[in-house]
């Protein structure tokens, strides 16, 4: 009997904790910069990486400051991207380092901002 009732308390409890969990969407397109988006953001403690993809016919020089933010809009963590060139319909992949934060607080983000 002892059993079943710990099989049902483990239950339970997996279903509870599956049901708090929520999904971030990390893809998207960079406001501000006609036909570029980002993706595939991978987070470490120091630093992140994420491929940025340049859909434009000519090459593109970029790089800036990737805010991170909560759901009520306050700042958690900052990444510094350094400017490089992205060529033409191709994708590069940058290595971000946190100037403020780190990669588990803005794992955690909600929102994302790029200031240029």
């Amino acid at each position: 009997m002892k059993l079943k009732y710990k099989f049902a308390v483990m239950a339970v409890v997996l279903l509870m904790l599956a049901g708090s969990s929520e999904a971030v969407l990390r893809n998207g397109s960079i406001r501000g910069r006609a036909g570029l988006s980002y993706g595939s953001i991978s987070y470490s403690f120091r630093s992140l990486s994420v491929v940025i993809r340049n859909r434009n016919a000519h090459n593109v020089n970029f790089g800036g400051t990737m805010i991170f933010l909560d759901k009520n809009y306050k700042v958690i963590a900052k990444a510094e991207l350094l400017t490089a060139r992205i060529k033409r319909r191709s994708s590069r992949q940058y290595k971000a380092f946190f100037s403020f934060g780190s990669g588990h607080e803005a794992q955690a983000a909600r929102y994302l901002e790029w200031e240029f």
